[in-house]
């Protein structure tokens, strides 16, 4: 079923209410940005970044889908991408973002891996945003189901 948030209709409620997340995160957005190869991502975000070598920010692009384990998403083309590099299993070329991304039912069940400041590694919501489960109830709120 379809849902609205900001005067936009989206194909699910949960992504919507990423939508709606995304927003009360102060991360900025883009839907159904460009394929990558066999993979159309959900979202292409943004968000602040204060490490000096990290260039100011970080981009995903994501995959949002209505699972409840980062397992669940299995081999799904957005665990092919992480730190935005080759995939050399499977000669695929690098994507201009910072990484790729899984999305499931809530913050919780995010992941992705990317270079950040002289390190980096694995990441999700919960890394980025200290209130998350606060924001993501805010988010539920603010979408509306479309008939």
């Amino acid at each position: 079923m379809s849902a609205k948030y900001n005067g936009l209709v989206f194909r699910t409620e949960l992504e919507a209410t990423w939508a709606a997340f995304f927003d009360l995160a102060g991360w900025r957005w883009s839907v159904n940005p460009e394929p990558v190869e066999n993979w159309a991502p959900d979202f292409r975000v943004s968000f602040d970044c204060d490490h000096s070598e990290c260039g100011g920010s970080h981009s995903l692009l994501i995959a949002v889908l209505p699972l409840s384990t980062i397992e669940d998403f299995g081999n799904h083309p957005c665990k092919k991408y992480f730190f935005g590099g080759w995939d050399t299993k499977a000669n695929a070329p690098a994507i201009s973002e910072d990484g790729s991304a899984a999305f499931g039912v809530n913050p919780t069940t995010t992941f992705w891996e990317i270079s950040h400041g002289s390190g980096g590694g694995v990441e999700d919501v919960h890394f980025r945003v200290n209130n998350a489960n606060e924001l993501w109830e805010k988010a539920k709120s603010l979408v509306l189901n479309c008939a």
